[in-house]
């Protein structure tokens, strides 16, 4: 025997006076407004998250490769060469990163 346990959601919700159905009183749909048809809610659509990294990358990306007599001056710098030198020697997941960000896209 099986017993449901929730009740039907679509069972008309009493006010003081009317009754309505689920989603159907005038106020729950006063400030809504429909979009018109082919414009979008969210015209810049959603935000880029890694801009920055991708900026960084970018940079980089446009500078000679190095040799191995190269020191960064810092631990970020190492890192975004790193980034590149492992996409350029095949790996699959750098080549991602690179892909993802857009670094790899043609320069204006």
């Amino acid at each position: 025997m099986s017993v449901d346990k929730q009740p039907d959601n679509q069972e008309s919700i009493t006010g003081n006076r009317e009754t309505y159905s689920r989603g159907e009183h005038p106020k729950s749909k006063a400030n809504l407004t429909p979009f018109k048809e082919g414009v979008s809610g969210n015209p810049s659509g959603r935000p880029f998250k890694y801009v920055n990294l991708a900026k960084a990358l970018s940079r980089v990306g446009k500078l000679p490769p190095y040799d191995f007599d190269f020191a960064p001056p810092d631990l970020r710098t190492a890192v975004l060469h790193k980034i590149w030198h492992r996409a350029s020697e095949g790996s699959i997941q750098h080549i991602k990163i690179l892909a993802e960000l857009g670094c790899l896209d043609e320069a204006d």
